[in-house]
Formats: structure tokens, sequence, C-alpha cells
């Protein structure tokens, strides 16, 4: 479990599939997803947490965490480090729902994530991959330290390869 002043990120439970539900159906957070598959349901949301955050914590060690609001205590999103195969490398990732948007929370997760990422888990080099057209992610990557490299596509859809290297 991951801290903040105003945030705890923590791993997803079964407990948290209505709230993976919301951010995984949203048309404002899904237009920059690209290769997410749709999910409609409770069930095909319990299904995508067990393949990828659930899946991921059991294979690497680490894997998207849960962002939960500490005034309120609801998930409003999730920020984690994710292994990437295409790219053989961890990347941080990070969605959070559209009202809480502009508030600064989702870069003071990402930090906190990030900081985690090379400090604990001893990862030297993790990515971003950010849709050139998502200026909200570009300034969270740009805002925690990460360097934009070269343009790639991933899943059909051009991104931005932002970089942090330890050390």
């Amino acid at each position: 479990m991951l801290e903040t002043e105003r945030l705890t990120l923590r791993r997803f439970t079964l407990d948290d599939v209505p709230a993976f539900l919301a951010m995984n159906t949203d048309p404002h957070i899904l237009r920059f997803t690209g290769g997410d598959k749709a999910i409609t349901n409770l069930a095909e949301a319990e299904q995508a947490m067990r393949a990828a955050p659930l899946a991921d914590y059991e294979k690497y060690g680490y894997g998207r965490l849960a962002v939960e609001h500490k005034a309120s205590g609801e998930v409003i999103g999730f920020c984690g480090i994710k292994y990437l195969p295409e790219f053989s490398l961890p990347e941080i990732g990070y969605r959070i729902l559209p009202a809480y948007w502009g508030q600064g929370l989702i870069s003071e997760a990402a930090k906190v994530v990030l900081a985690h990422g090379h400090n604990e888990l001893g990862l030297d080099h993790i990515l971003a991959l950010i849709h050139p057209d998502n200026i909200g992610s570009i300034r969270v990557a740009e805002k925690i330290g990460m360097r934009r490299g070269e343009q790639a596509e991933y899943f059909g859809m051009p991104v931005w390869l932002y970089a942090s290297v330890r050390g």
C-alpha cells in the first residue's frame, strides 16, 4: 500500500469490481486507451480484473493499483506499473474518473508510484505510453519527471513513449 496526502493506493480486490467497471466504461477515459476491450457489465469487469491487475500481482509482484480518495473512501481510478511484453519493459499507467480531473490527484498518485517502482521494485527503466492528443496524461508524465522519446504504435494507436530512468 502506498499513501499520499489525499490518496491511498492499494491492490485491487474483487470488492472493487463496480469501480473498475466505472473507470473502464467512461467514454471520456476510453478515447485514449487503444487496446482496451469494451467492458459492459460487472461480470466482464470482474473477468478483466482477474486477467489484468490480479494476475499481474501474482506473475510480476506488481500491477495497477486502486486509487482511493481518503476523504470519501471511494475508488476513483487506478495508477500503477504493469509489465508490457510488447516493449519488454514496465509501464506506469493511470486512469481517474472525470469528476476528479484537474485536481492534481493523478499526478500525486503517479509520483509515488514511479518512486516506488524505481526504489522498492528496483525497476531501472519505466515507460508511459501516451496518445499524442491526451494533453492531461502528457502533463502528468512531465510533472513527475518523465521525458518524451520516440513515437510508436500500440494496438493500432499512435503513442509517445515517455520514460523514467533510475539513476
